[in-house]
């Protein structure tokens, strides 16, 4: 028998020992960025990752582990086009927290969550066109449920899970083994991606398109819940004294033209244009002494917008200054970034009475780019018209 407690206590003893190290190790690596610990690595910085099935709790502890002065979030068009260390932030410290297909719901949690921890002097919001038209979803990603975005997910078990699981545990490793061959993680620091990916040539995103034409047509209106989250950032941002910035993110003129090919009844997404430069005004106007909220509209037929398509749809074609008909390359969200500073002609500043006139404009430069561009449209029709069928099977 004694012989026996004495293996027992030998292999709790083991089992302490073991847990400890592992937290110990945790603590030194820490991966997303989630544990307050004195002794987490400065040299591990570089290797420390936005991991793929964690990237909502990664870009979470990257807001919260540090002291930003400016913030950039919306979807993985920022995540992959707008680089925090462009030199309109010189003399800030700014943070890309965009999160792969995240909707505005992800991104004001994301938002509220950046300034309770901070006191920005500056957040860019990025919106993406039929966003506020599209209802907030039913269920969130698992990643978004687990990660400290969500209310429900500050639970003991949950916060331990963070900092001493084996997820937490493997991506250890992971961020230790990258520093050991010197490979930098797929993010920066700042939390901007490095390289993005290609895809197998651009008709596969009419799917897409499709679905989201379909999806504006059909709700036809701007969600209630998804304005009031926009209101809920203005009121913080006024609240911090932070001036704050709304983009209307930009698609290819492609893209924008195949809400007119099929049907939509806003094609060039007035209704979603004037809300927002009516929630501008209203917050301008009721506190003038603030910093301004300021929207600026880049969804047009810009020639920044309207590169010719790919002669060949193969792997890694793309048009010029983007990466697919979604997502520019920061060589062009690098024009997007000087309008903080009034730079360049790329955009446009929405004001209330403005709207009207802006979509005749950009109807107006769609329209040049089509007759421009008689193979662009023909292939815009052309897989429309195989996705349309294919859904219809």
């Amino acid at each position: 028998m004694r012989s026996l407690k004495r293996y027992q206590t030998f292999f709790l003893l083991l089992f302490a020992v073991a847990g400890f190290a592992g937290l110990a190790f945790n603590a030194w690596v820490n991966p997303w960025r989630v544990i307050p610990s004195p002794l987490s690595s400065e040299r591990m910085e570089p290797y420390r990752g936005i991991e793929k099935d964690w990237s909502r709790t990664c870009k979470a502890g990257l807001a919260s582990s540090s002291a930003w002065d400016a913030g950039l979030f919306g979807s993985s068009r920022v995540d992959i086009g707008l680089n925090p260390q462009h030199p309109v932030f010189a003399g800030m410290k700014c943070g890309n927290f965009g999160l792969n297909a995240g909707l505005l719901a992800e991104n004001e949690a994301m938002c509220r969550y950046f300034i309770e921890h901070q006191s920005p002097k500056l957040v860019v919001l990025a919106i993406d066109a039929t966003d506020l038209t599209t209802p907030v979803a039913k269920t969130k990603q698992a990643d978004f449920n687990r990660s400290p975005l969500a209310a429900e997910s500050h639970t003991l078990e949950q916060e331990l899970g963070r900092r001493a699981g084996i997820s937490t545990l493997a991506s250890s490793l992971t961020t230790a083994t990258r520093m050991a061959k010197g490979e930098l993680a797929e993010h920066t620091p700042q939390g901007f991606r490095r390289e993005p990916e290609y895809p197998d040539g651009q008709a596969l995103y009419f799917s897409t398109i499709t679905a989201m034409a379909r999806g504006h047509t059909a709700n036809g209106k701007l969600d209630p819940a998804k304005m009031a989250m926009l209101e809920e950032i203005v009121a913080r941002c006024r609240e911090k004294g932070t001036r704050l910035v709304i983009f209307f993110m930009p698609n290819h003129g492609l893209f924008q033209l195949a809400f007119r090919e099929l049907g939509d009844p806003d094609p060039y997404f007035q209704a979603d244009r004037q809300a927002l430069a009516d929630l501008a005004a209203r917050a301008n106007a009721a506190n003038p002494a603030g910093p301004p909220v300021e929207v600026w509209d880049f969804l047009d037929g810009h020639p920044l917008n309207t590169p010719p398509m790919p002669k060949e749809q193969k792997k890694g074609a793309h048009p010029a200054g983007w990466v697919d008909l979604f997502h520019v390359l920061p060589e062009t969200g690098n024009h997007m970034l000087e309008r903080l500073q009034g730079g360049g002609d790329y955009g446009e500043l929405l004001a209330p009475d403005g709207v009207e006139a802006r979509v005749a404009r950009v109807k107006a430069q769609l329209e040049d780019y089509a007759a421009r561009n008689p193979n662009d449209v023909a292939f815009l029709r052309k897989s429309l018209a195989r996705f349309q069928s294919q859904s219809m099977k």
